[in-house]
């Protein structure tokens, strides 16, 4: 959901956090070790740091296996993925114009 002022205007952030970062702080609060994590996703340690480090997408494939090992609705890691790409998206187009 968008936040809107109380003009009814979408407030835009310059901030946004790639969902590897989320995932990460998600992991130290649990203390999970991330090797073991990742051959619990079913990926390579190496593709779970690429993730965590924001240099690979969260799928909807890794999505529903972080649901399933966190109990974190898949759709919520989909939308900070597609958050985090639209403030990429949009700050690349501001710089460009």
């Amino acid at each position: 959901m968008p936040v809107i002022n109380n003009k009814g205007e979408e407030i835009f952030t310059d901030v946004s956090l790639h969902p590897g970062e989320v995932l990460d702080m998600e992991l130290q609060a649990r203390e999970i070790k991330k090797a073991s994590f990742a051959l619990q996703l079913g990926i390579k340690p190496g593709h779970l740091s690429e993730i965590l480090h924001g240099k690979r997408h969260v799928s909807a494939a890794i999505a529903l296996r972080l649901e399933k090992l966190l109990d974190i609705p898949a759709e919520y890691w989909m939308r900070v993925q597609v958050y985090y790409d639209l403030f990429v998206e949009r700050n690349k187009q501001s710089v460009a114009a």
